[in-house]
């Protein structure tokens, strides 16, 4: 399948690459990261007339290294814009271990998944932070041939930042979006009787995906980051 490549700026290895220095400290106890799944899935073979285990799709494994990535790319932009060192928290289960988002649904594994009176009760922290980051297939278009259906899909990022203080009040809430990211085809073909479709497209990969949340990060800060007077 072919890959859509993004490129990065020298403003946004700079930018993103920079260190914080802030004696304030904030966890970040929840990262909700979902991706549709059609931008996800180069395979995906449904079976029409089954009502249970009606299908199946195949798509790339997010690597464990790309996963610490995104963790640390979103601690530190949101360090640079709350001005406090950001590290994420964890809810514990009764083994003591972290408990994290099982990368169902489109959603990606491994991510800090608390309540913020639940974060506060059991983490000690000036700030506490919530990170919303979407990736849609946005300005679809289909046509329909004789061959079977094709449909084209622009892909869009968004990130939100919402920040609490250490008694729970909000005092941060920002959201920035981009959506220049090129165009994924796809075509989808039904059998003759109509029992099962296949759909072959391009999708987003792992590595896509990271470099699209470095470029909305980059912007954020740019956006977000104007002294108000």
């Amino acid at each position: 399948m072919k890959k859509l490549f993004l490129t990065l700026s020298l403003f946004s290895a700079i930018a993103i690459g920079s260190t914080v220095s802030a004696q304030a400290s904030a966890g970040i106890f929840y990262i909700s990261f979902r991706m549709d799944e059609e931008l996800m899935n180069d395979l995906t073979v449904s079976f029409n007339e089954r009502k249970f285990l009606s299908g199946y799709s195949e798509k790339p494994v997010f690597p464990e290294e790309l996963i610490d990535s995104v963790r640390m790319n979103i601690e530190r932009t949101v360090s640079a814009m709350i001005d406090a060192e950001a590290k994420c928290i964890y809810k514990q289960n009764k083994k003591g271990n972290d408990i994290t988002t099982l990368g169902m649904n489109g959603e990606l594994e491994g991510m800090p998944v608390d309540t913020r009176k639940n974060a506060m009760n059991n983490h000690e922290r000036n700030y506490y932070v919530r990170v919303d980051v979407n990736i849609t297939g946005r300005g679809g278009m289909a046509i329909t041939l004789p061959d079977g259906k094709r449909s084209r899909l622009k892909p869009a990022i968004s990130l939100t930042i919402t920040a609490f203080d250490e008694v729970g009040n909000k005092f941060y809430d920002k959201t920035t979006k981009l959506k220049e990211f090129g165009v994924l085809k796809s075509k989808e073909e039904t059998s003759s009787d109509g029992s099962v479709t296949v759909r072959k497209a391009e999708i987003l990969y792992p590595e896509d995906v990271y470099q699209m949340l470095v470029q909305v990060s980059t912007a954020f800060i740019a956006e977000h980051s104007w002294i108000e007077e």
